[in-house]
Formats: C-alpha cells, sequence, structure tokens
C-alpha cells in the first residue's frame, strides 16, 4: 500500500516538473499602451447619488490635446442613466445638503 502511495507520489511529482516548463515558455500577450490611446484617454469620477436619489453628479476628466493639459468638467444626469448634461467645468462636485 505504501508503495503504491510512493509510486503516485512520484509520478504525480515527475507529471508537474515535466509540464512547468511548458507553461514556462507561454508568454502572456504584451498590451502596451500607445500614445494615441493615451490621448484618447477619458474617465470619470467622483460620482455622488442626489439626496432624493433621482440624479447623479459626476465629473469627467479628458486630455485636451490643442492645449496640452487634462479638462475636467461637471456633470448631471439621471439615476438610470440618462439624458446627461455638461454643467461647466471643474472638479469639485457635491450636492448640497437640501440636493440643489
Amino acid at each position: 500500500m505504501a508503495r503504491m502511495f510512493r509510486l503516485a507520489a512520484s509520478l504525480t511529482l515527475l507529471s508537474a516538473a515535466l509540464a512547468q516548463p511548458a507553461f514556462s515558455q507561454q508568454r502572456p500577450a504584451q498590451n502596451k499602451l500607445t500614445l494615441e490611446q493615451y490621448l484618447d484617454w477619458e474617465d470619470v469620477q467622483s460620482p455622488q447619488l442626489s439626496p432624493d436619489g433621482s440624479q447623479v453628479i459626476y465629473t469627467r476628466r479628458w486630455v485636451d490635446k490643442m492645449n496640452d493639459k487634462w479638462e475636467t468638467t461637471l456633470w448631471v444626469m439621471n439615476a438610470d442613466g440618462s439624458h446627461a448634461r455638461q454643467l461647466g467645468n471643474g472638479s469639485d462636485v457635491r450636492w448640497s445638503p437640501d440636493g440643489k
């Protein structure tokens, strides 16, 4: 019985040792960020649900290619994702306690 266990353990270790080099030769795809992708980058930050739960206010940030700088604008949309509209420029957004 012990001999069968040692044989099984040895075969398991041997198969793991033989399989390891095959796995190490496979390399993951190299996805590098290009300049074009960076300049098209946009992100949404600071989402906040209104006190009554009907709207979300957030900031949107992107690269202004002409002026070589990041721009940030304030946006509001309905909580269901509809009717997004820009409110103006700025980066600090929060609701007042009365929701206005």
